[in-house]
Formats: C-alpha cells, structure tokens, sequence
C-alpha cells in the first residue's frame, strides 16, 4: 500500500468517526418521546388532500383488536390540521404524514421530532390511489404494533422479575422479559404460571411444556384443548370450584407468525371461569420444536371488565414477543 493510499483510509476513518459522533450528538440532543402505546397522530395537510381522503384513510387504519368481549379499535387516532401541529405534538412517539407526489410510497422515519420515534411518510398522488392501496395501509397496522412491542421489550428489560426470569430458564429453557410487577403464582416440572394484579385488570401468562407422545400434527383445536387441561387444574377462580376454560362458541382468530426465527401458531378468543361468571381475552402462541424437545405454549390472558384492552394486550404480546432459546 502506497503512502498516498494509506493517507487516502485514515482521512475516510476520520471522517466516518466525525460524521457518526455528529448523528450520535443530534439524535441524543432531541427531547423524549411522549404518549401512550398505539396512539396514533395524522397531521392533515388540507392543502393537499380534502377531508374526504384523511376520513378513508383513518378508516383503512380504524382495525379491531379480534376477539373481545366489547368492540375495541387498536389504535387511538387523533388528526390534527398541520398549522396546529406544534409544541407538544411533535414529540408524540407515533406521527403520520401524507405528502402529495407523483407516485405512492410508504416510509417509516426514526427520531425525527423526537428520540424513540416514528414517523410514517405516506406519498400519494390522488384519492383513487388510496382506495387501490388499501392493502398497503392496512399493513401500517402490523408495522406500528412491531414498533410497539419492540419498545415495551426494550422498557421492560429495566426492571425484569430476575425470580420468575430464573424459574422459566430452568423449566422451559427459554428466556422471557417479564416486568417486576408480574409475580410467580405456580410452577412445577412443566408449568410456569406468572401474574400481575391492578384495580382494573389482571394479566397472566402460562408457559407449558407439552406432552406431546403421540407426536400428531396439533390443530388450533387440540392447542386449545391442551391448554384447557392445564388451566382447568392449575387457573382456578375467586370461588372454590371455578376454573379457567376457552369460550368455545367465542369467534376464533388463527395466525402463522414468525417471532425472532421461531414459527408459531397464534390463536385469540375468549376465555371464563366455569362455575363463575368472569372472562375476557386469551392470546395463545404454539411453537413447535424447534424450542424445545416436544413443543412449547405460551398462553396470555386478560381480564379487564369496562376497560381498554389494546395496551394491556400489547404488553402480554410484547412478553411473549421477548421469547429467546438458550444455548
């Protein structure tokens, strides 16, 4: 290498450090993010698109949360008309912008207002485009939860429950962040049942070892029918012979996620207490096993009578979101 060409690689390296130290410095100079999980802020533009546009695409973005007991939007939406996009809004964690041009495109923007920040750019030229690409906004919906769970992942692994965090390593040979305010409720050689208890609601998540000797393909049914077997003995109810057990005339939603690399079958519905008269929401994720020797369920449920749902959802999907196999 000739003096030249090595004098050529320091000055590059130099200003490679310079302009990351410059990134580095704008970015932790922004101010905190503010609101609350899936909250959701579209600054209109009426300059560019009428009212009739912003209406069609809050409705494209207006998606339930699935099975419920109650009727509940995923996102709270609020639109404010851009003069009045100032101050305090800018530093909301979850923005949309749309901007005319001559061809559609769909960004998502990091700390652009704030730090931990997103801000989706949607390009558009007309309305009749935007009813052609619903699809494409409806998967906005899938986007923003991502970024939702990635978030609380990353609050949560402050302050992990090291006792319940321990426990599942040893049983089920995975890791999962779970808050300090979950508490241990039951554990054996194949169960771990974790709890969190507020005025408004409670929260559980079942981490099961299945027994899978027979080695069939599961079906949504047979996962529902396992899980029911474990809750019956192990999620009893305020009254002594109350149990935990699926709704089994409750609508049924059915999916095939992937988490980090693991593939599992996600499936919502509602869960009561037999011989009581509570219930509410279970989200339930089958993995195969590729966890484990026989295959692993983690199953969330809620109870939150008169409330919202869709964050204290988010929360139990973002634990089971955190799952992790040990070397």
């Amino acid at each position: 290498m000739t003096p030249p060409q090595k004098y050529i690689i320091i000055i590059g390296l130099i200003l490679a450090v310079f302009v990351f130290t410059q990134f580095q410095k704008s970015t932790t100079d922004l101010p905190n993010s503010v609101g609350d999980p899936l909250e959701l802020i579209i600054v209109k533009n009426s300059n560019d698109f009428d009212s009739e546009f912003y209406k069609t695409l809050k409705n494209y973005l207006t998606i339930d949360i699935g099975p419920s007991p109650q009727n509940e939007n995923l996102l709270s939406i609020l639109q404010v008309e851009k003069e009045k996009f100032t101050s305090i809004l800018k530093r909301h964690q979850n923005l949309l912008f749309v901007s005319k041009s001559d061809t559609f495109n769909i960004m998502v923007k990091k700390n652009l207002f704030a730090q931990n920040q997103a801000v989706i750019l949607i390009e558009c030229p007309s309305y009749e485009l935007l009813t052609r690409k619903k699809p494409q906004i409806i998967a906005l919906m899938d986007k923003i939860k991502e970024i939702e769970i990635k978030r609380l992942i990353k609050k949560f692994s402050s302050y992990l429950n090291k006792q319940i965090q321990t426990q599942i390593k040893k049983t089920h040979n995975i890791s999962l962040s779970l808050p300090q305010d979950f508490f241990l409720a039951y554990s054996d050689s194949s169960v771990t049942w974790a709890r969190r208890e507020t005025p408004k609601a409670s929260q559980g998540i079942l981490i099961i070892n299945v027994n899978n000797s027979s080695k069939e393909k599961p079906t949504p049914k047979s996962v529902v029918r396992y899980i029911d077997s474990v809750t019956k003995v192990h999620v009893g109810g305020p009254i002594n012979i109350s149990y935990m057990v699926s709704e089994k005339l409750a609508p049924i939603f059915l999916d095939t996620i992937r988490i980090k690399n693991y593939s599992a079958l996600k499936i919502q519905s509602l869960w009561r207490m037999e011989n009581d008269f509570m219930g509410g929401i279970y989200i339930s994720y089958y993995f195969d096993s590729i966890l484990n020797k026989n295959p692993l369920i983690i199953h969330t449920y809620l109870y939150a009578p008169d409330e919202r749902k869709n964050i204290s959802l988010l929360q139990l999907e973002s634990i089971a979101h955190s799952i992790e196999k040990l070397k």
